[in-house]
């Protein structure tokens, strides 16, 4: 495993809180640090299947207004009925091989959408924009999870 160094000047605070969770701890400071740094960076598309992180790549380049919109946004209410409605389907009878497949797509459509309005949700949190509640969405539970 390669290892790049860094030399990082720390607030007093923090280093002495640091220094005393290691002792706590009983790690080394440095394996504290990297410890700490790695569970508070978010996940990234780039070990993603393609299709998922192409679609979330793609949002790095967004300005924070479209951002907004991709977190707001919804799944089509057709398109969620239609998945909806072959998810029961499925319970009761086996699908047919285009049920089936138009049940993959519309899956793959809903999982891909969650995916983008997380990943937009953490650019916008991490580039230090506020995000809007849940509840100040009345639609929010329209589908679009």
């Amino acid at each position: 495993m390669a290892v790049d160094g860094i030399t990082i000047h720390l607030p007093d605070g923090l280093y002495r809180r640091l220094e005393r969770l290691a002792s706590l701890t009983q790690q080394p400071l440095e394996g504290l640090i990297v410890k700490t740094l790695s569970s508070s960076l978010p996940p990234l598309p780039d070990d993603l299947a393609p299709a998922f992180r192409d679609a979330l790549l793609a949002l790095e380049a967004l300005s924070n207004d479209e951002l907004r919109q991709v977190a707001d946004a919804t799944m089509p209410e057709a398109s969620y009925e239609r998945l909806a409605a072959l998810r029961d389907e499925r319970c009761e009878r086996p699908l047919t091989s285009d049920e089936q497949a138009e049940l993959d797509r519309l899956s793959q459509d809903a999982d891909t959408l969650v995916l983008r309005k997380a990943y937009a949700a953490v650019l916008l949190t991490w580039r230090g924009q506020r995000l809007s509640s849940p509840a100040a969405h009345p639609d929010y539970s329209n589908g679009d999870a």
